[in-house]
This record gives C-alpha cells, sequence and structure tokens, in this order.
C-alpha cells in the first residue's frame, strides 16, 4: 500500500503568458502507487521523475512521459497541464 507522500500534490510553475501544473505526484496517490515502485519497475532515473514532479525542468524526456502514461494508464496532460492565463 502506498504511503502518504509529504511533497506538495500538483507544483505550478510560471512560464510566457501562463503556468505548468506538475500533477505527478498527485497522480501517484490517486493511482495507490509509490514513486519509487514505478521508477523501479519502469527502470526510470530517480532525479528525472523528481524533475518532472517538482517541474524543475527543462526538457520533457519523452521516453520517461511515455513510460509513466503506460504504468499509470494516463495521457500526458494528466502529468502536465498548461494554463494559457491569456484564454482564460
Amino acid at each position: 500500500m502506498a504511503r502518504k507522500s509529504n511533497l506538495e500534490k500538483v507544483y505550478k510553475v510560471k512560464c510566457e503568458n501562463g503556468y505548468f501544473l506538475f500533477k505527478l505526484n498527485s497522480l501517484f496517490d490517486e493511482k495507490k502507487l509509490t514513486k519509487n515502485s514505478v521508477i523501479v519497475e519502469k527502470e526510470i532515473d530517480f532525479n528525472s521523475v523528481q524533475r518532472l514532479i517538482k517541474g524543475e525542468l527543462t526538457r520533457v524526456d519523452l521516453d520517461i512521459i511515455a513510460k509513466l502514461c503506460n504504468k499509470l494508464d494516463c495521457k500526458i496532460e494528466d502529468i502536465i497541464e498548461y494554463v494559457n492565463e491569456e484564454k482564460r
């Protein structure tokens, strides 16, 4: 059983005319999976997942996104969402 994470559930990162929502940590909780179990099973670098959780990245590795989407049975927008504030 997954333990409750002490990290924020969703990270908001300002960018250009809007912001990105990084929702991976929330998704782990929703699916009742631990970050470490997914990292080990899918052979993903721990630091890459940490950056993806917190929005501390400059590039998105599509291989990692694909592995996460397959394991978590989700779409990319369930992991990362861009909100354009100009269109709100």
